[in-house]
């Protein structure tokens, strides 16, 4: 896979050959913007993953100590 720092290399590079290559400028700056969109979105699913792993950490971690009380504790 892909690193971000990577893509956004990519990014880069492409900008840099479209101030190189007038005629070829719109090309390359659609891939530009192709490269920064991905590495965007490869950080968004990141956060979200590590987000949605400390939520089902917190969920784990509750339902544990739920079970670990004592059958004569619980109020019924």
């Amino acid at each position: 896979m892909t690193s971000q720092s990577e893509l956004n290399w990519r990014a880069a590079l492409c900008r840099q050959l479209a101030k190189q290559e007038p005629a070829n400028r719109g090309l390359w700056m659609a891939e530009a913007e192709n490269w920064s969109r991905l590495s965007k979105e490869k950080l968004r699913r990141e956060a979200a993953a590590k987000i949605a792993s400390g939520i089902f950490a917190s969920l784990r971690a509750r339902s544990a100590r739920c079970l670990s009380i004592p059958a004569s504790a619980r109020v019924a």
